[in-house]
C-alpha cells in the first residue's frame, strides 16, 4: 500500500513541473497536447503575454493555428517559428531551448495537428 501511494505521488509531482526545460520533444510524432501546448503554457501564456486576454492567444490549438501564428501546416516560415528562432525582431525573446525549437518546427512540418 505504501509503495502504491509513493508511486502515485511520484507520478503526480514529476508530471506537474513549472519548468519549460522539463518538456522534451521527440524527434518525430510531436503531439500538440503533450508537447506544444504545455510548452506554450509555460513559456508564452503564463505571464499574460499570449493568454486568454491577449490579441494573439496561444491557449488552444485554434489560437495557435491563427493566421499570424501557424496558418499553413508545413510552413516553416510561419510566425511561431520566426519568434522561437529569433527571426522576429519586434517580438521579445522567448525562453525556449534548441529541443523546443526543433520540436515546434517538427510539429509544423508534421501538419500542426490537434493531437
Amino acid at each position: 500500500m505504501v509503495r502504491l501511494v509513493v508511486g502515485i505521488l511520484f507520478v503526480f509531482i514529476t508530471g506537474c513541473s513549472d519548468d519549460p526545460n522539463d518538456i522534451v520533444f521527440p524527434p518525430s510524432n510531436v503531439s500538440f497536447s503533450m508537447h506544444v501546448q504545455p510548452l506554450l503554457n509555460l513559456s508564452c501564456n503564463s505571464q499574460g503575454c499570449h493568454g486568454d486576454d491577449a490579441q494573439t492567444k496561444l491557449t488552444s490549438w485554434v489560437g495557435v493555428r491563427a493566421i499570424n501564428v501557424v496558418n499553413q501546416p508545413g510552413d516553416t516560415n510561419c510566425g511561431l517559428l520566426n519568434v522561437v528562432f529569433g527571426k522576429n525582431p519586434s517580438h521579445i525573446p522567448v525562453s525556449v531551448n534548441d529541443n523546443h525549437r526543433q520540436g515546434l518546427k517538427q510539429w509544423v512540418i508534421e501538419g500542426a495537428q490537434n493531437n
